[in-house]
């Protein structure tokens, strides 16, 4: 049979592929050395064939495990480092050491149709662009030759971003009822916007109150920015410290936190309402205070305009209420009736009427 060869006591296989010839020892049985060459030749056919063996044998695990050793550090989103921990457990309890390139794409679809179910659209979008990070990093990496399933699984269209923000009076009954060891952390998040992993990691090396400035030195965007302090929240602040440069502002677990804020938003009745909608209360506020995009985009730290057009038109009703106030502002005038009017074009009605019977 073309393409075997007896070297020895083991029988070898020849074959050609993507433009390379290959060469494989196989058995000392020639039946085996058949069955394996007629295997590479209809993998080649049916293109699932990748020239790799070992690479075609790895499994989804130790692609995470590459992943996680090459990205991890850089996944400065606790969310993101919990996810990758939870694709990896539910993820190896159901495939095992099954080969990553032969986990069925149905299968990771129920998976994700799981995740949907559970908790929202979103979310599960999240879990797959995490486990097609791992299968596109083992394929760029060469470690992996085979296809990815995850990308044949079809994802939920996630609903529109909601803009939830607190009135005035929301805002001073949340405040005014909250735990006061929380009060300096929220009223943080109400006057400048930050996140709440930036206030959390927030030392006093990065506050600077004779200044009146933050600096926030790693960003979800990756980069530094600088946000003014307001006089209301330099006093709060103030009242809290300094203290050591090394010394977290708020040195809070984020369990306790949420305890105390969901405890804050039950006794004021706020309803619909999550610890990231303070950073849209900031947002919101300031644009219809201001109208100034260019500005919030800088202060909060978006790294497209477009994430911050999201406010446009809460800057749009503070223009028109602008210029409402200056309407009121300038007395009423009338233009004296004078027989030049209508000569120079002043009067509408000429324009329409002119040169006809």
């Amino acid at each position: 049979m073309k393409g075997l060869t007896l070297r020895g006591r083991i029988w070898w296989i020849t074959y050609n592929a993507n433009g390379r010839r290959y060469r494989e020892s196989v058995s000392p049985n020639r039946a085996e050395a058949v069955k394996a060459l007629r295997e590479r030749r209809r993998d080649i056919l049916t293109g699932k064939f990748y020239g790799n063996r070992k690479a075609q044998e790895i499994t989804f695990r130790a692609l995470a495990d590459k992943y996680w050793e090459l990205h991890g550090p850089d996944l400065r989103s606790t969310a993101w480092r919990y996810m990758m921990i939870k694709v990896v457990t539910e993820l190896g309890e159901k495939f095992g050491d099954i080969p990553a390139g032969n986990i069925p794409a149905v299968d990771l679809q129920i998976y994700y149709n799981e995740i949907r179910a559970r908790s929202s659209i979103s979310t599960a979008n999240r879990y797959l662009t995490l486990i097609k990070a791992v299968y596109n990093n083992g394929l760029h990496k060469e470690i992996y030759h085979g296809p990815n399933p995850a990308a044949k699984v079809s994802k939920g269209k996630e609903p529109p971003n909601r803009t939830r923000y607190l009135t005035h009076g929301e805002i001073r009954v949340l405040l005014g009822s909250c735990d006061a060891r929380i009060f300096p952390l929220l009223a943080c998040a109400i006057y400048t916007g930050m996140r709440r992993g930036e206030m959390l990691a927030l030392t006093w090396a990065n506050i600077d109150l004779a200044g009146g400035l933050i600096y926030i030195l790693q960003s979800k965007s990756g980069k530094p920015r600088e946000i003014p302090i307001a006089p209301n929240l330099r006093d709060i602040l103030a009242g809290i410290g300094p203290q050591g440069p090394a010394a977290k502002v708020f040195d809070m677990p984020i369990i306790t936190l949420r305890r105390l804020f969901d405890k804050a938003l039950r006794a004021t009745g706020i309803m619909g309402f999550h610890f990231h909608d303070l950073r849209h209360t900031f947002a919101s506020h300031f644009i219809m205070k201001t109208g100034n995009l260019p500005a919030l985009q800088k202060i909060l730290g978006h790294a497209s305009p477009i994430m911050t057009q999201r406010y446009a038109h809460l800057s749009h009703s503070y223009l028109k209420a602008e210029m409402l106030a200056f309407n009121d502002s300038i007395p009423p005038a009338e233009a004296p009736e004078t027989s030049d009017r209508k000569q120079i074009g002043h009067n509408l009605g000429t324009i329409a009427t002119a040169g006809l019977p």
